[in-house]
Parts: C-alpha cells; sequence; structure tokens
C-alpha cells in the first residue's frame, strides 16, 4: 500500500473510531489528525472538510457493511442451515447476526446515529442498504415457507419478530449502552424461538 493510501486509511479508521466513541459533533478534525498520529493540515490535503470525510466515513462503512458483512456471511448460513428444524434454523440465524453486530459495531454505531441528522447520507443508507436488508429477510422468508406448516404471512412475521429482536439487542447495548449478559440474551432469545415455536407447532 503506497504511504498516501495508508495515512488516508488511517485517517478514516480514526475517524470511525471515534465518531462511534463521541457522536459526528463532538468529534473534530484534529483529534482525528492526532488519534491517526498525523497533523490537522495533512487530514485537510485527503479530506476538504469534516462533512468530506464523514462522507467516505459512511461509504466505508456502507461497502464493509454490505458487502463482506450483511449479505455474504448470512446466504452461507442459512445455506448451511437450511436443513435444520425451524428453531434451529432461527437460532443459526440469530447468533450469527448478532456476532456480525459485535464485530462490526463502530460501523453500524455511525450509520444508525448519523442517519438521523444528515438526510443526504439517510437516503444514501436507503437506497443501499434497504434492498439488500429485504433481499435477505425473503431468503429466510422462502426457507420457512418450504419447511411446510409456515403460511406466507406467518414466514413474514417470524422474519419481523426476528429482526425486531435483534434491532432490540443493539440499541439496548450499544445505543443506550444497557449492559447485557451473555446468558441474558440467551434467555431473551430462546423466549422468542419459544413463541415461535408454539406458533408453528413444533415439539
Amino acid at each position: 500500500m503506497r504511504k498516501s493510501e495508508d495515512t488516508k486509511n488511517r485517517i478514516i479508521q480514526s475517524a470511525i473510531k471515534l465518531i462511534s466513541q463521541n457522536g459526528y459533533a463532538a468529534t473534530t478534525t484534529a483529534q482525528i489528525a492526532k488519534d491517526a498520529g498525523i497533523s490537522e493540515a495533512t487530514l485537510f490535503k485527503y479530506f476538504k472538510d469534516k462533512e468530506n470525510l464523514l462522507h467516505k466515513v459512511v461509504s466505508v462503512a456502507l461497502t464493509q457493511i454490505l458487502g463482506s458483512v450483511v449479505l455474504s456471511p448470512l446466504k452461507e448460513n442459512i445455506e448451511k442451515n437450511k436443513d435444520l428444524k425451524v428453531s434451529e434454523f432461527l437460532r443459526s440465524i440469530i447468533n450469527e447476526r448478532l456476532e456480525m453486530l459485535d464485530k462490526n459495531i463502530d460501523l453500524f454505531k455511525i450509520v444508525l446515529i448519523e442517519i438521523q441528522y444528515n438526510d443526504s447520507l439517510k437516503n444514501e443508507v436507503i437506497k443501499n442498504m434497504v434492498p439488500k436488508t429485504c433481499e435477505a429477510k425473503g431468503l429466510i422468508e422462502r426457507i420457512l415457507i418450504r419447511k411446510g406448516n409456515i403460511s406466507k404471512e406467518m414466514a413474514k412475521g417470524i422474519s419481523r419478530m426476528m429482526i425486531g429482536t435483534l434491532l432490540t439487542f443493539l440499541f439496548q447495548k450499544y445505543i443506550l449502552g444497557i449492559e447485557t449478559t451473555s446468558d441474558e440474551i440467551k434467555e431473551e432469545i430462546e423466549n422468542v424461538l419459544n413463541v415461535i415455536k408454539k406458533s408453528i407447532g413444533e415439539e
């Protein structure tokens, strides 16, 4: 990697870390430059202003989240576990998604927080992420329907319940800062799966 590319990448990684910790408004270019081990003047050689840097950070976040993070691992997990009974299949998906959130939380926090205040970023996220999310949701629903005894509407309800569970964990732990132990998370997952098992008559 050329020195200029390495410097630019360090700036972006520092921005991701600091913005995810402190928020965009509370993070200065001076802080980002210091964390990256460069001068603020050097930072402005690569990014004309803070807004330009934020857009690049979100672009990196979307590329990573959509590319190697969101859909590919989920598809692999679905293919690997599609023949399991419904509750085991859903448990594997929820656990894989939680692990994915843990590994990429800095990127998710920036996207989730900043789109509330920046309409252009919000539109970019909607354009790039919503179709991919719907694609993954549809894939899960089709597998549930093929397993039998699950209608199209029930499959949609189950997928919405899964998404709601994941979003609840995401906001509680990473946005609101509510500490949740692994045992508590497992218990919540089992509670959700028990509701689904009863609704489809799974033993």
